[in-house]
């Protein structure tokens, strides 16, 4: 049996058939054009927005008067957003919003309803970025309204989540302030009674100041020694001014007991005095963190309870004009070509196989 065929076999086979193919053709685009025109036609609403930057949600630190704020928000926040958009919470809450369940005609009772619905929301939403690196959010349905509808939700229901996101994360680090805020005052506390007691025990009310009065007396009582030793020994060469040197004898005598007195108010709190200090050293670096925590507090508290944007709209979602699909003339374009293939394929095969039979029986 030859099995070499050539395109003009195939021609002829054809031929023979001409009528049977034009007629399965003309069938074939005539089933496409109605099966095209019975397929719902679907309208895409969109709607594109930037991420914001976290920045925006940050207090300016203190003592920076100027600080340079990035308005718009890179790779890694765009990225936040897309994780966002498909995930359940949104499109759990689309569902239920726009009860997707009756808008889909999918009943509720089914063990797998909830699959269903999140499939077919699925094969009408999504997420792209532009090349301008924005972020599109798209949305198809049969009612137009509908589109427009779910595409702005969508977007609002994504600023919403990130901005909880950075709410929730701001209430931990103000709930973690006033926790080190309580600990650092009750430190502070603990700290200034220790220093009153230690104060009251050795008659102290100002160790700096206490101890450069004392250092100060012990200078000038010394001072006021030597110097009454000094005149009284040259006075005693002078018995006519007996006087003057008994004045001086009676300062020299006033000078020693002040330098006894200095000394003895030194050696009682000089063994505690440089731990005063550095106590008195502890607390104010305390007083000066406790206060700026609180500014920090109260900025973050303001920051927390002040609006702010997660994402920079461009365009909003509006109810579209003209469908999106289906694409009725590709479609009946491509059908009918497949069709008809197939229809000369089933003609090579039919005349194949009518070449074998005749061959057995020969």
């Amino acid at each position: 049996m030859n099995t070499d065929y050539s395109l003009l076999d195939l021609l002829t086979q054809l031929n023979k058939w001409r009528k049977e193919l034009i007629r399965a053709s003309v069938a074939i685009v005539a089933v496409s054009i109605v099966g095209s025109f019975l397929l719902p036609n679907y309208y895409k609403s969109e709607t594109t927005f930037y991420a914001a930057s976290p920045d925006l949600a940050k207090p300016i630190p203190i003592g920076d008067d100027e600080k340079d704020v990035r308005i718009y928000g890179d790779d890694n926040d765009l990225d936040r957003l897309f994780t966002i958009a498909i995930s359940n919470e949104i499109l759990t809450y689309l569902i239920d919003t726009f009860d997707l369940y009756k808008h889909y005609d999918i009943n509720k009772s089914d063990s797998k309803a909830k699959f269903k619905v999140k499939e077919e929301l699925l094969d009408n939403y999504q997420t792209i970025k532009t090349k301008y690196g924005a972020l599109e959010l798209i949305v198809e349905d049969k009612d137009p309204i509908m589109a427009a509808n779910i595409a702005n939700a969508a977007r609002e229901k994504i600023e919403k989540i990130a901005q909880d996101i950075v709410k929730h994360s701001q209430e931990k680090l103000i709930s973690n302030y006033d926790v080190n805020l309580v600990k650092k005052q009750i430190l502070s506390d603990s700290l200034a009674k220790r220093l009153l007691r230690i104060k009251k025990q050795v008659g102290i009310y100002d160790a700096g100041g206490q101890s450069g009065m004392y250092t100060k007396l012990l200078a000038e009582s010394t001072s006021d020694i030597e110097d009454a030793k000094g005149k009284i020994i040259f006075y005693r060469k002078y018995p006519e001014y007996r006087d003057s040197m008994i004045k001086y004898m009676a300062m020299e005598i006033g000078a020693n007991a002040k330098l006894a007195k200095a000394n003895s108010e030194l050696g009682r709190y000089a063994p505690v005095l440089s731990e005063l200090r550095q106590m008195e050293q502890e607390q104010g670096r305390l007083h000066d963190q406790i206060s700026l925590d609180k500014e920090r507090l109260k900025q973050l508290s303001a920051t927390f309870n002040a609006p702010f944007t997660a994402l920079h709209i461009v365009e909003k979602a509006v109810i579209p004009v003209q469908k999106s699909r289906p694409k009725r003339a590709i479609i009946i374009l491509i059908s009918s070509l497949i069709g008809i293939m197939l229809s000369c394929l089933a003609i090579f095969v039919l005349e194949n196989i009518r070449s074998i039979d005749q061959f057995k029986k020969r």
